[in-house]
């Protein structure tokens, strides 16, 4: 995010979203399912592990229904609403693409969530909020987008109230030796584009900047399956049952093969931290 938003607008746009979208939740309809945000995580859950992952995230923040919980890069804001209509609190979205900005508005607006959800476009170096505003700051997905993760880590620090929560879910490399690492990804089309970094270079900024690890876990193992899932459901249903490649297209299913590729290569791995700002 901290690259030109072109560069990432053109790997995570895609033509005519809100229509797209607008049609997942039409059929939802036309299947006479009650529309909440569970029954379109399929398509507005942007991260491994989907809806689960999210849920895993919500139970290790244990959040309070007074909390403000900041989303950066929220995509078009399932995990948003998710948070808002588990945990009652308010969130608050932001993403670089205006176009997955107006589609979250539109999908929570849907749900009736408007109340509780809003979404921005804005970048996660230059966030436009007073210091010490959020309770918590959210992450899924993102940093490997972003070069300069000190920046980063400071932003997050300054948004933050005193013992604030960071709480992370994000694809780590496990070495300095990258090459082997197909492309493209979910969040890359080529290497230049991507900037992965290893948990212990994570930890060791988040120190530094003034966090404490309270939390890392190697989820990678549960990525994999949910990997293997999502494919499987791509080669069987075709277009029949939408997921991402609403947002992605048809390299979707490229992307996740690669993606699998390097995680059972060990080139990668998928971690779940939370983090406190001290006091």
């Amino acid at each position: 995010m901290d690259k030109p938003s072109t560069v990432t607008s053109n790997h995570y746009g895609q033509p005519n979203l809100s229509r797209l979208i607008d049609t997942a939740l039409r059929d939802a309809r036309l299947l006479n399912q009650t529309l909440d945000h569970k029954l379109i995580s399929a398509i507005d859950q942007f991260h491994i592990g989907g809806l689960r992952a999210t849920m895993d995230m919500i139970r290790l923040a244990n959040f309070m229904p007074q909390d403000l919980v900041l989303d950066i890069g929220c995509g078009i804001g399932g995990p948003s609403r998710t948070i808002a209509s588990e945990c009652n609190c308010k969130v608050t979205g932001v993403d670089l693409d205006l176009g997955y900005c107006k589609a979250a508005r539109s999908i929570s607006k849907s749900l009736r969530l408007s109340n509780q959800t809003h979404f921005i476009q804005a970048n996660a170096l230059n966030l436009p909020f007073e210091d010490r505003s959020y309770d918590a700051v959210w992450t899924q997905h993102i940093t490997m987008n972003i070069s300069n993760k000190n920046a980063l880590w400071r932003e997050f620090y300054r948004v933050l109230k005193p013992s604030g929560k960071l709480l992370m879910y994000e694809v780590t490399c496990t070495s300095d030796d990258k090459e082997k690492i197909k492309y493209p990804t979910p969040w890359a089309s080529k290497s230049e584009d991507s900037f992965l970094e290893n948990i212990h270079n994570y930890k060791e900024s988040l120190n530094k900047c003034g966090f404490f690890i309270e939390h890392l876990e190697d989820v990678s193992s549960i990525a994999k399956s949910s990997i293997k899932s999502v494919i499987e459901r791509i080669k069987q249903n075709g277009q029949h049952k939408p997921g991402l490649e609403i947002v992605l297209g048809d390299r979707f299913s490229v992307m996740m093969e690669n993606l699998l590729d390097s995680l059972n290569g060990d080139q990668l791995n998928v971690v779940r931290l939370l983090a406190a700002k001290s006091s």
